[in-house]
């Protein structure tokens, strides 16, 4: 009841700040047109959330909502008539966002960006956020707000049968985990008598330089200066060499998969769920530990099988591993600058940052798509009709801010209780050992990208992905490698570090 009131109260308040809502004839209320991106599985007709959202606003949402594959261009076939909806998600912040907004086709909300209009964006959005829907060019103005999330904390998941088969532990430190890798691939971890398992592959199909394993050695970003101010590419950095040098060690002694250099998109996913690896790290968070538990792959070749969370690692002699992350912001929502209804446009936004409005929007309607929401672990009880309601009617794809205003979780993953407890042991044992460092990336600074075609033009990027592949398979020594670093790439890059030092970029990081 107290929640209910402080809520009824809240939207009071908007309102008399605001301008009265437009009424439409004969006071009918009047309906607000949105462009959305939602999943295939999403249905927008007669959704009960939809029309419990509506009357929580005070008007109704008709909602577009194109196929995620096409979503694109039918955005970018709105764009170009002029013919806009009230709001817009637009799924972009670079090149065509600053044109748009240079055309004159999203309002400008700096203006009302204070308490008098957008309270909740306001007490909500750090500054690091909304430096991602700013536009230099504009003056830095806001045009759209950005849609973030509090995402599962970055963690590296093991065979928790493995490491008990073994007598080892969760490892902690980049020595811990080659330690495990190399036990992995050579001690028959599965039990089988056959020589059939690798530790972990290296997965250059999704990038080698993943933050939970660099966390481990201390290399920064290059956007982020070290304590005397000075910009450092992350290839330039002695802990680089020092994380290529132990993966050099783990491909010589077989702790890694020997022809990782040959791994396509998500192929290392596929060598997990068959029970060929014991260590799955790559674009891997806390609620993954749920879908790979369930996947019904996973299960039939490895019937068996415990899961462990591990956190990114740390370097040795540390108590937690701090992570260089950016803010995460999933796309942004405008409003269109010829809007007949601003005041509820306004109020969408507004809205749009509450825990009730989410909450809704990620959970649904009591009795439709739950039994029953717990608050506290933020998950909701369903019979298997709710869940295919659930399917029908709710997303996370719907949310105007995938976060808590606390910047808490939404939503925990899982539909059972069992797989809520994991992902609640997995949030809270990697979250003690995890330390975010939040950091700007600089890639949309003018001048950057120019450079950045420069050195894929001279194909100095490609030599060095060649060199240090062949480093860590062992073909070339250490010095061909450094040479390369600071005689080609070194200089090559160095614009873009003058770049950081002009805009002082994450100085103060």
């Amino acid at each position: 009841m107290k929640k209910t009131f402080a809520l009824v109260l809240a939207v009071m308040l908007v309102l008399t700040a605001l301008p009265m809502m437009t009424a439409g004839a004969e006071g009918e209320r009047v309906t607000l047109t949105m462009l959305q991106r939602l999943p295939a599985a999403y249905v927008v007709e007669d959704n009960p959330v939809i029309e419990a959202w509506g009357d929580l606003l005070g008007f109704d949402i008709e909602i577009e909502a194109p196929p995620i594959s096409s979503f694109n261009d039918r955005r970018n076939i709105i764009m170009a008539s002029g013919e806009l909806p009230d709001i817009m998600y637009v799924g972009d912040t670079g090149t065509n966002y600053v044109q748009w907004a240079t055309d004159g086709l999203f309002l400008n909300l700096t203006p009302y960006f204070n308490d008098e209009y957008l309270p909740n964006p306001v007490r909500v959005l750090t500054e690091d956020e909304l430096s991602t829907v700013r536009i230099a060019s504009l003056d830095g103005d806001i045009y759209s707000l950005p849609r973030v999330q509090t995402k599962p904390w970055d963690n590296i998941m093991y065979r928790k049968d493995w490491l008990d088969a073994l007598n080892l532990e969760v490892p902690k430190t980049p020595a811990e985990f080659a330690q495990v890798a190399l036990a992995f691939a050579t001690q028959d971890p599965d039990g089988n008598g056959e020589n059939d398992t690798y530790g972990w592959a290296l997965s250059l199909a999704m990038g080698p330089e993943h933050r939970q394993m660099l966390s481990g050695f201390g290399v920064r970003p290059s956007e982020v200066p070290d304590e005397n101010g000075v910009y450092t590419h992350m290839y330039n950095q002695p802990a680089y060499m020092e994380y290529l040098d132990w993966l050099r060690d783990m491909y010589a002694t077989g702790a890694m998969d020997p022809e990782f250099y040959l791994i396509t998109m998500y192929e290392d996913d596929d060598w997990f769920y068959a029970g060929e690896l014991g260590i799955k790290y790559c674009n891997t968070v806390t609620e993954h530990m749920i879908t790979v538990k369930n996947n019904e792959t996973f299960k039939a070749a490895n019937p068996n099988a415990q899961l462990v969370a591990g956190a990114p690692l740390m370097k040795e002699g540390e108590s937690v591993a701090n992570v260089y992350y950016n803010p995460q912001v999933w796309g942004n929502y405008a409003i269109n600058a010829d809007t007949e209804y601003l005041t509820e446009a306004l109020h969408f936004l507004n809205m749009g940052y509450t825990d009730e409005v989410n909450e809704l929007l990620m959970f649904g309607v009591e009795g439709i798509t739950y039994t029953e929401f717990n608050a506290e672990t933020r998950s909701a009880t369903k019979t298997e009709e709710q869940k295919l309601n659930a399917d029908k009617y709710v997303a996370s794809y719907a949310t105007i801010n995938y976060q808590l205003e606390d910047k808490g979780l939404l939503i925990a993953n899982g539909d059972t209780a069992e797989d809520v407890a994991l992902f609640t042991e997995a949030y809270n044992y990697v979250g003690a050992l995890t330390n975010r460092v939040s950091y700007l990336s600089g890639g949309s600074l003018p001048g950057i990208s120019d450079v950045n075609v420069a050195i894929t033009d001279e194909g100095i990027d490609t030599t060095f992905e060649e060199l240090r592949t062949k480093y860590i398979c062992g073909q070339i020594e250490r010095e061909e490698l450094v040479s390369f670093l600071e005689n080609t790439w070194a200089p090559a890059v160095q614009p873009i570090l003058d770049i950081y030092a002009a805009n002082n970029w994450n100085a103060a990081k």
